[in-house]
Parts: C-alpha cells; sequence; structure tokens
C-alpha cells in the first residue's frame, strides 16, 4: 500500500490532475482493454492456426496464442521494428502459422507491412506489447499487481501522473528490451508498467520514511519482492529486460513526480525540486540514448552480447531461444 499523505484542501480540479481520487479508471479501462485483447488473441490464433491456443509444435505454458499471432498482432519483435543484418522483409519464416506454412517477415509483421521503401519501420512495437499477453496465466499473474498496487496508486497519485508513470516505465521496459535481447526473441505484457510501480514505491518509502511504522521492514519486503520477480525473470518466455527498464524508470519518475511531504521546510523544497530536475533531465537522456542506439547500431543485440544472461539462465540453451 502506498504511503503517500496528499493534502485534503486540493481543490477538485487540482484532485483529479494530482490526487486522491476515488475510482482509478484508468487502471480498470486498460485491465479491461488487455482482457478484450486477449480474447481477440485467441480469435485469431485459431482463425491462422485452426486452434484456439498453441498446442504445436509446443504447448504454450501460458495458455495462450502462438509467438507468431503475437508478432502478428503487435508484440516486441526487432526484425519489424527496424532493418538487421541477417534479415529482410522477404526473409522466409518457416511455421508461420502452421506445421506447413511459411511467410515472409513483413507478412508476420502484419500492419498493412513496411510501405513502399520497404524497410522495418514498426516503432509502435514499443508501446502496443504492454497491452498484449502470452496467455491467461501471464494476463491473470499481471492482473494481480495492476488491479491491487497499480489501483491504489492511481487513486493517490491521481490518473494524469499514474499514466505517466505507467506508460514511461512500459515503454523504456520494452526499448531496452529492443536494445539488449535477442533479435528473434518476441516479448509482451504490462510487466514493464507494473515494475514501474514497484520502482515508484521504493521512492515512496524513502520520502515518507518518517511517516511510516516500520519503514526498513517495508524497504526489505519491497527488495525481496523485486529479488524474486527478477530471479523468475530469468525463466524462458519472460523479459527481465523489460522488468529491469521499468523498474529503472520507476524509481526516476519517482523521483520527478511523488508527492512533496507535508510540512517540508523551505530548503527541503528547494532539495525537492532540484532532484525533480535532475529526474527530468536523466529521463530524457535515457530515452534519447537508448533509442539513438537501438536504430543506429547494425545489430543492437551486439551492443552488449553479454547483456543477454541479464535476461536468463545459461543452461538447455536457453539464452539462444
Amino acid at each position: 500500500m502506498p504511503y503517500l499523505q496528499p493534502s485534503d484542501r486540493r481543490s477538485l480540479a487540482m484532485q483529479a490532475l494530482l490526487g486522491p481520487i476515488r475510482r482509478p479508471v484508468f487502471t480498470w479501462i486498460s485491465g479491461l482493454a488487455m482482457l478484450v485483447l486477449l480474447v481477440v488473441e485467441f480469435v485469431k490464433n485459431w482463425q491462422l492456426t485452426g486452434s484456439v491456443i498453441q498446442t504445436s509444435p509446443n504447448f504454450n505454458p501460458m495458455i495462450g496464442p502462438s509467438s507468431t499471432v503475437l508478432i502478428n498482432m503487435g508484440a516486441k519483435y526487432t526484425p519489424c521494428m527496424r532493418p538487421l543484418p541477417n534479415y529482410s522483409p522477404s526473409t522466409p519464416v518457416s511455421y508461420c502459422y502452421r506445421a506447413d506454412e511459411t511467410c515472409t517477415i513483413e507478412d508476420l509483421c502484419g500492419f498493412g507491412g513496411f510501405g513502399s521503401d520497404d524497410v522495418p519501420d514498426q516503432s509502435f512495437r514499443f508501446f502496443t506489447p504492454i497491452f498484449l499477453h502470452a496467455g491467461v496465466v501471464h494476463y491473470v499473474i499481471n492482473m494481480l499487481t495492476h488491479m491491487r498496487l497499480g489501483a491504489d496508486l492511481e487513486c493517490l497519485l491521481g490518473t494524469p501522473r499514474y499514466i505517466l508513470l505507467y506508460f514511461a516505465a512500459g515503454i523504456w521496459g520494452f526499448v531496452l528490451s529492443s536494445t539488449l535481447s535477442q533479435a528473434k526473441s518476441a516479448s509482451m505484457g504490462c510487466s514493464g508498467s507494473l515494475f514501474g510501480l514497484i520502482g515508484y514505491m521504493f521512492v515512496d518509502v524513502i520520502v515518507n520514511w518518517k511517516d511510516i511504522l516500520h519503514p526498513g521492514r517495508e524497504l526489505m519486503k519491497l527488495l525481496i519482492v523485486t529479488i524474486i520477480s527478477l530471479v523468475l525473470g530469468l525463466l524462458p518466455g519472460l523479459d527481465n529486460f523489460a522488468h529491469l527498464g521499468g523498474f529503472t524508470v520507476g524509481i526516476i519518475m519517482g523521483a520527478l513526480i511523488a508527492p512533496t511531504r507535508k510540512a517540508v521546510s523551505p530548503r527541503g523544497k528547494i532539495l525537492t525540486w532540484s532532484i525533480r530536475a535532475v529526474a527530468f533531465v536523466a529521463l530524457i537522456i535515457l530515452f534519447a540514448v537508448t533509442i539513438t542506439q537501438f536504430y543506429s547500431a547494425p545489430d543492437p543485440s551486439q551492443i552488449c552480447p553479454n547483456c543477454k544472461y541479464l535476461s536468463c539462465l545459461p543452461v538447455n540453451n536457453w539464452c539462444d531461444l
């Protein structure tokens, strides 16, 4: 539970912008939108493969569609987003949707292809994966945090600030993933955004340290949850780069948008706004540098080849999946 203590004297207009609010409308609507898209995923998987969920060549343990269907619907997939040395729009993809079916990268990426210049350019895949999920299990696990911690934070921060936190963390999570992960790996889900909420909570505890009954205990709880979640992110099919990216931006956004403590001194206000200014500049630099690197490097996955071990365990060729 967040430890924010916003003033009760704010006008209704200011409350709508900065919190507190009574109903986490964005949390409800976005959760519903993700559910609707999950249903659409099942329908599309049935249309393209003849099965509601992926059962061949392997069973999807998340109880959901195949990775190719998810790519076609907007999952993060680098060959759809920029040119790569070993990929071209006409590169054939075997087992595109069915065992006897082959398609090209451009067909797989969908959304009308790459335009007249025939260059992969689907940069919207930094954003669209936030709303897609690998299956029922993936969706339910994410909603446990989305509908609880997310709802609490939206009510306390106000919808505009919460949306900024949620999307900044989610988008940069996929920017980092696109830059450092293997080119052929697809990923999706709002986990990066949710890790952003956890990162924000670290700042929230520190800001409100004197108002919390056992702040050290609360900080330790957050640390344990974060470590366990990042360790689980090393398993196949999970994108720890999105988790790490979202968590990093969550901390920066916390420094930028966390409400000022009550009865703070003038010196404290100056310090708070100085930290916010630094956080704002850091956020801009973070986005600018990583996006520039993603598009300028000949092969983004070679920027830091060994970084792949931050998102996989080096057993059973997991890091080459």
